[in-house]
C-alpha cells in the first residue's frame, strides 16, 4: 500500500470532484475528554492531529474523527486507496468482501442471519483518525473505550506522526493535574481505593516512531469476569464530562469504560483475567475476533482503517452477539449502532 500515499494533507487533497462537500470540508470531531462533539474546519483538525493541542489547563486535547468518509465507503472517495486496501490486507479468503474472500460470508449472507428489522450493517472499509499522547493520562486519552463488535474486525495502522514533545510547563501541569484527580477519586469514592500511588509510577515507554497505538483485548472466555469486575469498580470509572459512572446497562457493549494500567493490574489480581496487550506499529494490522471486548489508546496521531467480516468460524459467536444487543434498552447508543435497526 506503500504507492499511495496516506498522509493527511495529500489524502484530503486526492478528493477532487468532492471539494464542496461541506462534510469534506469541515469535519465532527469527537473530544475524547467529555466526549462532546466538535465542529471545526478539517484543516484545523489536522493542524492539531499533527501538532499536537491542548485544553485552556493544559491537558491534552484527545480529537477523533470515527468512521471516515461519512455516509460512503473509503473506496468511493479514495478509489485507489480503497482498493488498494481491501486486496492487500492479509488472510484475503476471510477479509476480503469481494469474490476473493470465500470464506468471507459478510455479504448478502450475513443479512439471513440476522433478525428481522436489522439494516445490512455497514461492514467499511472505514478510516478513523484520532490524535495520540505517548504517557498514560487517565482521563481523556482513551481513543476507543471498552466494547464488542458485532463481527470480526481487521484494523490496520496507515499512517502516524509523533507530536512535538510537552514543553516543562504543560508537563508540570499534567502532573498536578494527576495528583488533583487521585484526590478528587478518593474524596469522592470516601476510601484509598479510588486510585492508589501506583498512578506516580511512569507508564511504559513507547519510545519507536513507529509504534502508534496500545490495544488491550480480553478473550471471550473472561467476559463473564471482565463484567463482574466492572461491575464492581465502577464508580472508580469516569465517562462523560468525566463524571462518575453511574449506570452499567451491559459493561462490555456501554462504551463507558477503559481499564488505565492500574485497573489492568488489579483485574489480573483479583479475577486472574488479564487481555492480550498488543503495540501495533505502522503498517501492522490487529484482528479482533468476534466478541472479544477492546480497548484503544493512541500512543501517537494515528490514522488506522477497518474492515469488518464474518468468519465461518464465527457465525454463532456474531449471531449470539445481535441477540447481545438486541437486549439493550431501546435508548442505548450501542443498540442502534450496532444494529442500525429500523
Amino acid at each position: 500500500m506503500s504507492e499511495f500515499s496516506w498522509e493527511q494533507p495529500k489524502m484530503w487533497s486526492a478528493l477532487n470532484g468532492y471539494g464542496r462537500r461541506s462534510e469534506l470540508k469541515n469535519v465532527k470531531a469527537i473530544d475524547c475528554l467529555d466526549l462532546c462533539e466538535v465542529k471545526m474546519h478539517k484543516s484545523e483538525f489536522f493542524k492539531g492531529y499533527y501538532e499536537g493541542t491542548r485544553h485552556h489547563n493544559q491537558w491534552p486535547q484527545m480529537l477523533k474523527l470515527k468512521d471516515w468518509p461519512p455516509s460512503a465507503h473509503l473506496e468511493d472517495l479514495l478509489p485507489a486507496h480503497g482498493s488498494k486496501y481491501i486486496n492487500s490486507v492479509p488472510f484475503q479468503p476471510y477479509t476480503n468482501p469481494k469474490s476473493a474472500g470465500f470464506l468471507n460470508i459478510s455479504g448478502v449472507t450475513i443479512s439471513m442471519l440476522l433478525p428481522d428489522g436489522i439494516i445490512k450493517v455497514d461492514l467499511g472499509p472505514k478510516s478513523y483518525i484520532a490524535y495520540g499522547f505517548t504517557q498514560e493520562l487517565g482521563r481523556g486519552d482513551s481513543v476507543t473505550k471498552l466494547h464488542c463488535d458485532i463481527s470480526d474486525a481487521i484494523n490496520v495502522l496507515m499512517h502516524t506522526t509523533k507530536v512535538p514533545p510537552s514543553n516543562e510547563h504543560q508537563e508540570n501541569a499534567i502532573v498536578e493535574l494527576k495528583r488533583k484527580h487521585r484526590v478528587q477519586d478518593r474524596k469522592e469514592l470516601g476510601s484509598r481505593d479510588g486510585g492508589d500511588d501506583t498512578q506516580d509510577k511512569p507508564s511504559p515507554k513507547y519510545m519507536e516512531d513507529k509504534e502508534g497505538a496500545l490495544w488491550d483485548i480480553f478473550r471471550r472466555e473472561d467476559v463473564p469476569k471482565l463484567k463482574e469486575y466492572l461491575i464492581q469498580h465502577s464508580k472508580e470509572f469516569r465517562h462523560t464530562h468525566c463524571s462518575k459512572v453511574n449506570r452499567v446497562y451491559n459493561p462490555v457493549h456501554d462504551e463507558t469504560f477503559n481499564l488505565i494500567r492500574e485497573h489492568i493490574r488489579k483485574l489480573k489480581e483479583e479475577c486472574g483475567v488479564e487481555p492480550w496487550t498488543i503495540v501495533e506499529k505502522l503498517g501492522e494490522a490487529v484482528f479482533v475476533p468476534a466478541g472479544c471486548p477492546h480497548q484503544v489508546r493512541n500512543l501517537q496521531s494515528c490514522t488506522k482503517t477497518a474492515l469488518d467480516f464474518v468468519s465461518l468460524e464465527n457465525i454463532r459467536e456474531c449471531v449470539h452477539l445481535t441477540e447481545d444487543f438486541r437486549m439493550l434498552p431501546n435508548v442505548h447508543r450501542a443498540k442502534a449502532d450496532k444494529l442500525e435497526i429500523t
